[in-house]
C-alpha cells in the first residue's frame, strides 16, 4: 500500500530531466527523473570529476558500506545493482540500479552511514571522498559548485517527498 502511495506522489512531484546519474531516495520511486544527478553535465565535466575519484569494484554479496561506518565519501554507481538494508533488518528494503548516486547524506553531514549498501550483482562505483572533493573544488570550482547545488536540489526533493509521505500516512 505504501509503495503505491509513494509512486503516485513521485509521479506527481517529478519533472523530466536527462543525465547520467540518479540519486536514491527512500521516499521516491527509483526511476524518478527529478532525481537525476547533474543532468546537464557534459562528458568533459564527468571526466574531470572522475579524475579526482577512485574506481572500486565490489563482488555480489559484499557490502560497499556498512550502517554505522564513518565514511564521508560520495559514491557514483556506474555498473550493477545495490541493495539498501537498514540496521537490524535482515534484507534489503530497496534496490538501486546504475547509474545512481549513493552516500550523499554522510558526505554532507559527516555522521555515520544510516544504511548498509550491499552489492546485489557485481558493481562498479566511483568513490569521491572529502579530500578528493576538496581538491576538485580547489582546481575546478565551477564543477564542484555544480555538484553541490545539484546534490542540494536532490536532498530538498527527498525532504519534500518524505514530508508528503508523512502527511499522507497521517491522513490515512
Amino acid at each position: 500500500m505504501r509503495a503505491r502511495r509513494v509512486q503516485r506522489l513521485t509521479r506527481y512531484v517529478c519533472a523530466v530531466h536527462e543525465g547520467p546519474f540518479t540519486v536514491f531516495a527512500e521516499e521516491a520511486h527509483e526511476d524518478s527523473a527529478d532525481l537525476l544527478f547533474m543532468p546537464d553535465a557534459t562528458a568533459a565535466d564527468w571526466a574531470t570529476v572522475f579524475a579526482y575519484a577512485e574506481v572500486r569494484h565490489v563482488a555480489a554479496g559484499l557490502a560497499l558500506v556498512q550502517a554505522g561506518e564513518q565514511d564521508r565519501a560520495l559514491y557514483l554507481l556506474t555498473e550493477g545493482e545495490i541493495g539498501v538494508r537498514l540496521p537490524r533488518d535482515e534484507g534489503a528494503f530497496k534496490t538501486i540500479e546504475a547509474p545512481s548516486v549513493l552516500g550523499e547524506l554522510s558526505f554532507f553531514d559527516g555522521y555515520p552511514r544510516s544504511a548498509t549498501l550491499e552489492a546485489v550483482t557485481d558493481v562498479e562505483v566511483v568513490r569521491i571522498d572529502l579530500a578528493a572533493f576538496d581538491r576538485l573544488h580547489e582546481h575546478e570550482p565551477a564543477i564542484a559548485n555544480l555538484m553541490l547545488r545539484d546534490l542540494a536540489r536532490i536532498l530538498a526533493l527527498r525532504l519534500r517527498l518524505a514530508s508528503a509521505v508523512i502527511a499522507e500516512l497521517r491522513s490515512a
